[in-house]
């Protein structure tokens, strides 16, 4: 839809840079009260002509509107790509969040099968088999619930894509590279890295340039309105047919309007005024959005530079000790060094590790998808 009002800028461009239409008249002058004769019958051609200039700038006007359009366009890309992002992150840890359901479900398993041997020697009760397959119907729901917001996810790629995305698309995640996010070394931004982002953003952000467009089309507005105060011309040719004179005749007429009259002009005055605080306020706009969008991407790296950390820890320390203490409290379980409520509380720690790694790597991805919407920059080239 917004591609299609572009389109039809370059047509009003034309339309503008056109004269106004000439105009033809017939006169019958003169007619007898017992409409038995005509005086005179004249035909009249006339012609109006813009003050020079008018019709370049009232050109140019529509030609400003056409690439602010062309900026909001690209903007509304912009968010479009964005969402499409964010959803397929989204995507992308629900099918973690799933395949770490499934690896639980085959530890859960393990449990109840040590629970239920240690409970038939005696050595157990049958309380930890109840926990057990309480935990596994847990996971199942989990499970399910898990399936349910996939599908809501595909909903909204499908509406956002205009493409069909449902449980038969073929989607591997092939571009999420884990080992490359946890290095140090990319998307390391420091202070001077996010001063250039910021300069970036300024020059090729589309609701800057929207803005800056905006700008400018107030100021073809401005010079519009200055050029109005200046009179537009007329001409008219006719010719005269007497019918009780030897001879015929021609006219010739030139007319020009009075945009300085007193009782008129004060309408070009607040046309001026108004323009005028058109453009500082849409100046106090762009500077205001220059200083959000500082502040956005100070956030956005801020935050991940922290999620950096976390990913790592996560990876690096929690997840490794939470597994060597699961798999110690089952060892000490199964021969009857430790109790079953140790054994679920590792496996719950471990289970908690994983799933708030994969969280950290999500939020991660998403800032980094904030920061490309930020400042224009595709950060993985």
């Amino acid at each position: 839809a917004m591609q299609t009002k572009i389109d039809v800028a370059d047509f009003q461009s034309g339309e503008k840079s056109s004269l106004p239409d000439p105009m033809f008249e017939f006169e019958l002058d003169d007619i007898m009260s017992d409409f038995k004769r005509v005086g005179m019958i004249n035909f009249f051609v006339s012609q109006m002509f813009p003050f020079p200039g008018k019709l370049a700038i009232e050109k140019e006007l529509v030609l400003k509107s056409k690439a602010m359009m062309q900026s909001q366009r690209l903007s509304m890309a912009v968010d479009i790509m964005s969402m499409i992002k964010m959803n397929y992150y989204d995507l992308y840890l629900i099918n973690r969040k799933i395949q770490i359901n499934h690896d639980n479900q085959l530890i859960v398993k393990t449990f109840i099968t040590a629970a239920e041997a240690q409970y038939m020697v005696g050595k157990g009760m049958q309380q930890e088999v109840f926990k057990s397959q309480i935990e596994m119907s847990r996971l199942k729901n989990e499970e399910f619930i898990l399936t349910q917001q996939r599908k809501n996810i595909f909903s909204e790629l499908t509406k956002l894509t205009k493409v069909v995305v449902d449980e038969n698309t073929r989607i591997n995640f092939a571009d999420i590279d884990t080992e490359y996010l946890l290095n140090k070394d990319n998307f390391d931004i420091n202070t001077s890295k996010t001063t250039k982002l910021i300069d970036y953003a300024f020059e090729h952000r589309a609701d800057v340039k929207t803005l800056r467009n905006k700008i400018l089309m107030n100021q073809t507005d401005l010079e519009m309105s200055k050029i109005n105060r200046l009179p537009d011309f007329t001409i008219k040719l006719g010719y005269k047919l007497l019918p009780f004179e030897e001879r015929n005749a021609f006219s010739v007429m030139f007319g020009v309007n009075i945009p300085f009259a007193p009782w008129s002009s004060g309408k070009y005055d607040y046309a001026i005024k108004k323009n005028e605080v058109i453009i500082k306020s849409t100046s106090e706009e762009l500077n205001a959005k220059k200083n959000d969008i500082r502040n956005e991407i100070t956030v956005i790296v801020n935050n991940m530079n922290s999620l950096k950390e976390t990913m790592n820890f996560y990876y690096g320390v929690q997840i490794p000790q939470t597994e060597n203490t699961m798999k110690s409290a089952q060892y000490s379980y199964e021969t009857n060094m430790g109790s079953f409520l140790d054994l679920l509380d590792a496996y719950k720690m471990y289970q908690e590790a994983k799933l708030m790694y994969y969280e950290s790597v999500n939020m991660y991805l998403k800032m980094i998808a904030e920061l490309e919407k930020a400042t224009g920059i595709n950060l993985k080239n």
